[in-house]
């Protein structure tokens, strides 16, 4: 957005001269990855450990994306004289600024340039075995009792309170949040206990020379405490135990697609470190220059340089989230990209009631895909305010990072699930699922349902240790427990939706009669000890 911050590639096909993608700033492709040194079964050497276990748990490849760029290419143009402002190993390109026509053209003789997207000429894949590095660490022993202050009602609406109540505060989870500054993090009260204990894994501005806690943007920063604000009483966000990666890929000062190709090498970045989860709340369409502006037609996930990033990102084994755009009352009121891409998810703004914010913008892509994919209460969200206290604002850049954190915090209770399956977990558990709209996508997610709808063993559960008998049951249930627990415990009983359909308290070992709300059918009892998590299938006749 043109940085529309509310609180309060170029293809021959689009017509454009060349492959100049603002003035004076020209993109080229490389035709191949020959002699870069680097080999997709030598992983080690480009991505870190934790970058090639992540995509080992989820039995993904290494492909010839992943590879970097030839520098013998990228040195040979900046002898010309050229000044090389970014490199994409996803995309193999280069963008260079102050240049002409001209000398763009000197570039384009060069035997390995090209204005036609590259794409690796083998198929070959190489798929690394796990470290045996655990992925995120264990979930809090006990539940954190949080009161989230002016965040309520955005964390509880997609329930992912009740993952917290569970343990799972997004714990050892990396968050890369590519957006505008971050001014005054380091000085904010949310973010005390993320910079004590060392959840800052490193900053990084892809825009200028300054540090990001300095520059005058203060829209990251705003957009981090929804995620990981941690001020008990007023403001704690929805991954509040993850880690992050702050990348300033925004530049406030003029909106070009030099800025998309800072958001890709962001990306990469935060793939080669480990991030598991990205969230920009970031869109583009209309550019300074009107020769520079997508249209509808460009809205297809293939057409933008950020759309074809995003796009990847599921493939290395992240997650991103994506705002869906403020653009719902313009002329333009379609989605804009990166929202557009393939297997990412775009997140639209409702109310505190469910309500879609007219701003919102609505899908679908220009192919007929369902955008957005899902909502989150992006009206009148609670934020860390840059003067000290807390205030609401409004826009998708706050839907995206509420969903977001909601998704790492998820991702915490099942490590091995695919990115892939985890963005269909979340779409599915959407209240409009059954019948998805270019307005809603797929609605608002219930967090506590995916949770419930993974099939896997989610991290710390004991499978088999809960005793129910009679099973299937009638009238009474005798339930025990491996663990001597002198209070009462709460029994939560779900349908095969994920909903809760009601409790009991009873003392275990112990005999309950059956609630009246168990009518006949397959629900899934589960109790939630302080040390522990135990759930088993019980059948009503």
């Amino acid at each position: 957005m043109k940085i529309r911050l509310l609180i309060g590639f170029v293809l021959i096909s689009l017509g454009l001269s060349a492959q100049e993608i603002a003035d004076g700033v020209y993109w080229v492709y490389f035709t191949d990855k020959d002699g870069t040194g680097y080999s997709i079964a030598q992983p080690g050497e480009f991505l870190s450990e934790r970058s090639v276990n992540r995509r080992a748990l989820q039995d993904l490849a290494i492909d010839h994306h992943d590879r970097p760029v030839n520098q013998d290419y990228v040195q040979e143009i900046r002898d010309m004289g050229i000044e090389v402002t970014y490199i994409s190993r996803w995309l193999n390109g280069i963008a260079m600024t102050s240049m002409d026509a001209g000398t763009f053209q000197e570039v384009m003789e060069l035997s390995y340039t090209d204005t036609v997207p590259w794409f690796p000429q083998s198929n070959d894949l190489f798929f690394p075995q796990p470290s045996g590095a655990t992925r995120f660490e264990a979930p809090l022993d006990s539940p954190p009792g949080y009161d989230y202050g002016i965040a309520t009602e955005q964390v509880s609406m997609l329930r992912t309170n009740l993952l917290h109540e569970r343990g799972y505060t997004g714990k050892g989870v990396w968050i890369a949040v590519l957006d505008g500054g971050f001014r005054n993090v380091d000085s904010l009260a949310s973010f005390e206990k993320m910079i004590s204990e060392g959840r800052i894994l490193e900053t990084r501005n892809y825009v200028n020379d300054l540090p990001v806690f300095r520059l005058s943007s203060s829209h990251g920063m705003n957009v981090l405490s929804t995620m990981g604000g941690e001020w008990n009483g007023y403001m704690v966000g929805t991954a509040p135990h993850a880690s992050y990666l702050l990348c300033t890929t925004e530049d406030e000062m003029r909106e070009t697609r030099l800025e998309e190709i800072a958001w890709i090498e962001a990306a990469e970045y935060a793939d080669s470190l480990g991030a598991d989860v990205i969230n920009t709340s970031l869109g583009y369409s209309d550019f300074d220059g009107n020769s520079f502006d997508y249209t509808y037609r460009d809205m297809d996930g293939h057409s933008s340089f950020i759309s074809r990033g995003a796009s990847l990102t599921a493939s290395r084994g992240m997650v991103a989230c994506i705002s869906a755009g403020n653009q719902g009352n313009d002329l333009w009121f379609y989605i804009t990209s990166p929202a557009d891409a393939f297997d990412i998810l775009a997140v639209g703004a409702v109310d505190s009631t469910n309500l879609i914010g007219s701003f919102s913008s609505r899908g679908p892509t220009y192919d007929a895909r369902i955008k957005p994919d899902v909502t989150a209460m992006g009206v009148a969200s609670g934020v860390q305010s840059s003067q000290g206290g807390v205030a609401r604002g409004n826009g998708t850049s706050f839907a995206s990072p509420i969903l977001a954190g909601s998704v790492a915090s998820l991702w915490q209770a099942y490590p091995e699930l695919p990115a892939i399956e985890l963005i269909h977990r979340v779409r599915q558990s959407g209240d409009r699922h059954k019948n998805p709209d270019s307005t809603y996508g797929f609605g608002l997610p219930n967090f506590n349902h995916a949770y419930h709808a993974i099939t896997s063993i989610p991290v710390h559960f004991k499978a088999g240790e809960l005793e129910l008998w009679p099973n299937p049951a009638r009238e009474h249930l005798m339930i025990r427990i491996p663990e001597e627990i002198p209070e009462e415990q709460e029994i939560r009983f779900y349908d095969m939706q994920g909903r809760i359909s009601c409790t009991a308290w009873s003392g275990l070992p112990g005999e309950i009669v059956l609630p009246p709300a168990l009518v006949r059918g397959i629900y899934i009892v589960e109790i939630m000890t302080p040390s522990t998590i135990y759930r088993s299938r019980l059948i009503v006749q």
